[in-house]
């Protein structure tokens, strides 16, 4: 039976058919030539080139929209706006979900019509995930032990599964300081399931620059940091309903609570949380109580009051006072558009992986489209 050549032969053929015709020979010579002169300009021009910073491909700037379903006069729904401006995002994340102590998903804000829009609009789905604020432990129990870690996390791979969802971000808030190693193992293991099935984790936290103890002290960042695909720095709420009034993210206070998370974990992967809220106090603790609202409507009501909205330089935030018609004092500090663009360049010029917009539809008009000049995107 014929086995076909051996190497020898192989050789033999080609140094007679190939190399041997003097017409072939010509055209395997200038092949060879061509090759030669590619790999000399591969390794000379090329490859160089692709390997510097200019030539090397970039990351995309991350922009997130925080979305919310809307309640009472005080929430506005981002629907209209997330209608308006989806081309100046990439994710939408929807305050939708929430984990009881018992380590069952509560509650179910989840709306089709946001998910099908995001879909068509080309954004991915992340839906932000607290812990239900009740009790001493404020739902610790949900991660205390290895059983009830496995039972939540079970529980959350589940809620992406059955929605479809291209990951979670996980927003807890206000635990103990004794669960800082609970919650590190509850996010590593969270993240593993999740990659396993080809979805994302990222990690909502409050920075640890002037921020109390009670707020960031069971925050590993480290560990955080390591298990998680992004980190959110809610920069912002430097003064709030318990602090006398101020500006909720002074830019020198950003920046060091940036510079701080620098310190723990990659600058690719942290995204800068910005505000687009306002706080209005009574200057005399007694005569009332602190409002929280949106932007848009903080302005509406400095119109209201017919007075002048200040901006403040040393902060670089605005700010104003006026009466109220009970006769009280009270001074209203906002997050406007200035303030938005501000920390949009403050995150590129950093280095960060994006920022995030706390709340969609809260803002001054005209602020989204700041945002989109500093990152070069339209509505």
């Amino acid at each position: 039976m014929d086995r076909g050549l051996d190497l020898g032969q192989v050789g033999r053929r080609l140094g007679r058919e190939v190399f041997g015709n003097p017409s072939r020979g010509r055209a395997v010579y200038v092949l060879v030539i061509l090759a030669w002169v590619s790999l000399v300009a591969w390794g000379r021009l090329i490859a160089p080139l692709a390997i510097t910073p200019y030539f090397r491909p970039q990351a995309r700037f991350q922009v997130i929209a925080f979305f919310e379903n809307g309640a009472g006069s005080k929430f506005v729904d981002s629907l209209p706006t997330l209608k308006v401006y989806s081309g100046l995002f990439d994710t939408v994340s929807p305050f939708w979900h929430s984990v009881g102590a018992d380590g069952r998903v509560a509650g179910d804000g989840y709306r089709g019509e946001v998910v099908s829009l995001a879909r068509a609009r080309g954004l991915s789905v992340v839906p932000l995930v607290s812990n239900v604020k009740s009790g001493a432990g404020n739902s610790f129990e949900a991660i205390r032990t290895p059983e009830a870690r496995a039972k939540t996390v079970g529980n959350l791979v589940d809620l992406v599964a059955e929605k479809a969802y291209d990951g979670l971000n996980l927003g807890f808030e206000l635990l103990p300081a004794d669960a800082r190693e609970s919650y590190s193992t509850f996010l590593r293991e969270l993240a593993v399931a999740l990659h396993g099935r080809g979805k994302t984790l990222a990690v909502s936290v409050f920075g640890d620059v002037d921020v109390s103890p009670l707020v960031s002290g069971f925050l590993d960042y480290r560990a955080i940091g390591e298990a998680a695909d992004l980190v959110v720095l809610l920069g912002y709420d430097r003064s709030w309903p318990a602090t006398s009034p101020g500006p909720l993210a002074p830019l020198a206070w950003v920046e060091a609570n940036i510079d701080s998370l620098l310190g723990y974990l990659p600058a690719g992967k942290l995204i800068l949380g910005i505000g687009t809220h306002a706080y209005d106090w009574p200057i005399d603790p007694e005569a009332g109580r602190t409002d929280y609202l949106s932007t848009s409507a903080a302005l509406v009501r400095a119109s209201d009051a017919g007075v002048t909205v200040q901006y403040d330089p040393a902060s670089r935030q605005s700010f104003y006072t006026y009466t109220s018609q009970a006769g009280a004092d009270r001074e209203v500090w906002l997050q406007d558009g200035s303030h938005v663009a501000d920390k949009v360049q403050l995150a590129k010029s950093r280095g960060l992986r994006g920022v995030a917009i706390w709340r969609l539809g809260f803002g001054e008009t005209g602020a989204l489209e700041k945002l989109g000049g500093v990152v070069g995107r339209r509505p």
